[in-house]
């Protein structure tokens, strides 16, 4: 009996290195998918870049988010899409749109040039797995996503960091070697904004 305890010890050791690695690679290829968003929204932003491009890159940005920018179904239940949340210094509250509405005003924002920057990758902080149903997980990638819009002169106008948090389902899929895990990106909530 102490023999078969001994071994059903060591195998759960050695179980779990693995699983919480594993777990730690989801959450890395979440954070990835997160920073992706930050260059297709710097990009869309980016008058420098033509309208045809900057339209394009919408398209794969929303390709990144579950439902594509659609009404969805997870864990059984049925959402509504996805959206963003923006904050300003210059207003109170938090205003919500949705993700292709949200695209497509930045796509057309009146100042002469923008530029965003997101948390880097390798900064960002990822929260624990949450299982939501037998195959899905949950998780949120919190990031700074700074905002400048220039006048026609090249000065910023308006410039602001804004602290998000943004959701992440990760979906496992069994394939014939391994199972695959396939990330999309939820809703992206506003928590705090300052003036820079």
């Amino acid at each position: 009996m102490k023999k078969l305890l001994a071994i059903l010890l060591l195998l759960l050791a050695v179980a779990a290195p693995a699983k919480a690695q594993e777990a730690e690679q989801i959450k890395r290829r979440a954070a990835e998918m997160v920073g992706q968003l930050g260059d297709y929204l710097d990009y869309m932003a980016d008058k420098d870049n033509s309208l045809k491009n900057r339209e394009n890159n919408k398209k794969k940005a929303l390709n990144l988010f579950i439902g594509k920018g659609e009404a969805y179904t997870i864990g059984g239940k049925r959402r509504s899409a996805v959206s963003m949340q923006t904050t300003s210094v210059n207003h109170s509250g938090v205003k919500s749109t949705p993700m292709d509405r949200y695209f497509t005003n930045l796509i057309n924002l009146k100042y002469s040039d923008v530029k965003i920057k997101t948390t880097e990758i390798a900064k960002m902080k990822v929260s624990d797995l949450k299982r939501i149903s037998e195959d899905t997980y949950e998780c949120t990638c919190y990031i700074d996503q700074e905002f400048i819009g220039y006048g026609p002169d090249g000065r910023p106008r308006y410039h602001d960091i804004t602290r998000k948090s943004v959701q992440c389902f990760i979906t496992v899929e069994q394939t014939v070697d391994d199972p695959e895990y396939i990330v999309q990106l939820g809703n992206v909530t506003a928590t705090h904004t300052e003036r820079l």
